[in-house]
């Protein structure tokens, strides 16, 4: 499996895998399994060792709220933990995160050719609460109007190219997200591959989306200021590195020139 978010050790002189197991309360067999270990004994001080991503299982959350929550497939979630639907969770149960496979940058696609799992411009993703949203934004501003904005992040930054017409910008983890206008949050939640996922609308119609946040700090309905934070920026499952992706769209159907 890959999993979302890991984390890379470095082995160091005198650790063993089953200190590291250890040390982030992953079993052996699964760092074994996930790098590729065929004999743990031959490890050398320098190795990269994975580490897999855990989720803490807390009141209220059942197996389909976790796979949502990170966009994955819940039949993936359940093997990869060797749980079954009927599997009862008890409160700080440790869960493998699976790496849900899905793109961002238009240049990688699902392997599933029906899981539409990759966000675009026009509002072909299957994930209901997302693309009811983006059927009403589906026209990207041009990098000219792009050049014109404060950006959320002061990271170097790059264009998309692909699908989808926006902007990716790398950072640290953790870093600060911030609004570039002042307008109504209009959707926040996590959506396949991308983390956590944030709309803004402002008052001339611009829909500002802020893609890649490790944590989100607005809810629907707030009203924010420009430079105001909104969320912290999160590692990038696909690249694994932290980096936001920023996309702005226009209410209709004409790009701006």
């Amino acid at each position: 499996y890959l999993f979302a978010n890991e984390h890379i050790y470095i082995l160091k002189k005198g650790e063993t895998l089953y200190r590291i197991s250890k040390k982030f309360n992953v079993p052996v067999h699964i760092l074994q399994t996930y790098n590729r270990i065929e004999d743990p004994s031959h490890l050398r001080p320098g190795t990269r060792i994975k580490i897999p991503s855990l989720h803490t299982v807390k009141k209220g959350d059942t197996l389909y709220s976790i796979a949502r929550e990170y966009g994955i497939d819940l039949e993936t979630f359940m093997k990869a933990n060797n749980i079954s639907d009927s599997t009862r969770l008890s409160i700080g149960k440790k869960l493998y995160i699976p790496y849900s496979g899905s793109s961002m940058t238009g240049t990688k696609s699902s392997s599933d050719p029906n899981s539409s799992q990759s966000l675009t411009a026009t509002g072909t993703s299957t994930d209901s609460a997302f693309s009811a949203r983006n059927k009403k934004f589906d026209v990207p501003v041009s990098d000219a109007a792009l050049k014109t904005l404060l950006w959320p992040h002061p990271g170097p930054r790059e264009s998309l190219k692909g699908k989808i017409s926006g902007i990716v910008i790398r950072g640290e983890t953790g870093d600060r997200v911030v609004s570039v206008s002042s307008g109504r949050v209009v959707w926040v939640g996590p959506y396949r591959g991308f983390s956590r996922v944030v709309f803004i609308e402002s008052e001339n119609r611009y829909i500002y989306v802020y893609a890649g946040n490790e944590k989100t700090t607005v809810e629907v309905g707030d009203q924010v200021v420009i430079g105001a934070e909104i969320g912290r920026l999160g590692k990038d499952v696909h690249e694994g590195i932290p980096q936001l992706y920023f996309l702005v769209y226009y209410n209709g159907r004409v790009s701006l020139s």
